[in-house]
């Protein structure tokens, strides 16, 4: 498994340290400057204990605690970080990323759907119309394996046979919620399950919001379906916008003066059919019009 080595070693040097990662990274390239960190960390116990400035047992129980973590990962999960040439050019701040599934999914082009964790019956077939009409159009499905939309999502990417990425906020090894067990293996099996974080990390509340940014990094835009303010799929949006990426709302959510979230944003693509959706993101975020399969909607010129 590459890469298994120097994540297993970065992990390590992460927990002692307990800091940030844009921090640990830092520290991680000044150990690899003195020697190699894709070797077994013990052959190396003295430099990493100088650098982290340290006793030599705390790095090597470290080191045992997050071997044995690493453990429970499955043979075929890929483990990727910037050198790799599968790495996305725009995921930025992040160590490695660790894979389950077809890894090619990440090539293509992808739109987050996102919404509430709650959704109404309206949500749930919108979501299935939007869909429907992203994949027909050759785009790749990502959301978050969450309750509510993101659920909807994966199931109907999953149906229809739609590339689909899930994107966790948990390890490979780990499923959140617990009734996505299912959902989450399917996605793995038929698409593709991506996570930021090691099987030695304990689960933290932030890591699901972290999970947002990256799906954000690895799509071309984000499409909120339904979402009450200041929820996750909002805030995904957001960081969609501070990177230059489109921001997608339907018409009758964009004009529900009962959500205030939809005029925070400052040049949404407001779609007034869910028919339309994969014609127009494509157009939003200039891709060809042969990209992927034929489109029948209608595009008006200055209407979306």
């Amino acid at each position: 498994m590459d890469n298994y080595q120097k994540a297993l070693n970065y992990e390590t040097v992460a927990s002692i340290l307990n800091r940030a990662d844009s921090f640990c990274m830092q520290v991680f390239d000044s150990i690899s400057e003195k020697c190699s960190t894709a070797e077994e960390l013990p052959y190396n116990l003295q430099i990493y204990a100088e650098e982290l400035q340290v006793d030599d047992y705390i790095v090597r129980d470290a080191y045992s605690r997050c071997r044995l973590a690493f453990e429970r990962l499955d043979k075929t999960t890929m483990i990727i970080s910037p050198s790799s040439p599968l790495w996305p050019e725009s995921v930025t701040g992040i160590p490695f990323l660790y894979l389950l599934g077809d890894a090619s999914i990440l090539s293509t082009v992808g739109i987050s759907v996102v919404g509430t964790r709650s959704p109404s019956d309206r949500g749930v077939q919108l979501t299935r119309e939007v869909v429907d009409s992203l994949g027909k159009s050759d785009l790749t499905i990502i959301s978050g394996l969450a309750m509510g939309i993101d659920g909807v999502a994966h199931i109907e990417a999953l149906s229809k046979d739609f590339r689909t990425i899930g994107v966790i906020g948990t390890s490979v090894c780990d499923v959140y919620p617990q009734k996505h067990a299912k959902l989450q293996s399917l996605v793995a099996q038929h698409g593709l399950l991506v996570s930021q974080f090691s099987p030695a990390r304990k689960v933290q509340q932030y890591f699901f919001m972290q999970r947002n940014l990256l799906m954000s990094q690895l799509g071309q835009g984000s499409f909120i379906i339904e979402s009450r303010d200041g929820g996750g799929g909002v805030k995904q949006a957001q960081y969609s916008e501070r990177q230059g990426k489109k921001v997608f709302i339907l018409r009758e959510t964009y004009d529900n003066r009962t959500f205030l979230w939809p005029r925070q944003f400052k040049d949404p693509v407001v779609i007034s059919l869910t028919g339309n959706a994969g014609s127009l993101v494509k157009r939003a975020i200039q891709l060809p019009r042969t990209f992927g399969r034929k489109s029948q909607a209608d595009i008006q010129p200055s209407l979306f």
